[in-house]
């Protein structure tokens, strides 16, 4: 009996392992994305191994709180509310757009008391 509670629980812990793998990479932020912001972070911030560790932390702290998708859309309605424009003022100028920002705003200042 005890034999058999042992490889249930085992078996459980091996399933959540790898739900937790997957959840993981699901949420995982691509290489690419991950070494712009270390290097935009570095450039802002000093160009030292101390910066890399941070900026390095800052991005992880960053991918703990918002998915990448968020992410992702985040980044897109930065971008493109920078472009001067009549095209490009629905960036700046609708609510729910400045929420996606404000959750990446607000992931990226937990990121700084963590690591900075």
């Amino acid at each position: 009996m005890r034999s058999s509670l042992a490889h249930v629980s085992a078996a459980i812990m091996a399933l959540g392992t790898i739900a937790a793998a997957q959840h993981a990479e699901a949420n995982a932020y691509p290489t690419e994305v991950v070494a712009d912001y270390v290097i935009g972070c570095m450039a802002a911030n000093g160009e030292t191994q101390e910066m890399l560790r941070r900026c390095s932390c800052s991005i992880d702290a960053v991918a703990s709180i918002v998915p990448y998708e968020t992410y992702e859309r985040a980044e897109t309605v930065i971008r493109m509310s920078d472009v001067a424009g009549a095209n490009t003022e629905i960036f700046r100028t609708t609510s729910m757009l400045k929420k996606i920002v404000d959750q990446l705003r607000l992931a990226q200042i937990e990121a700084d008391f963590r690591c900075f």
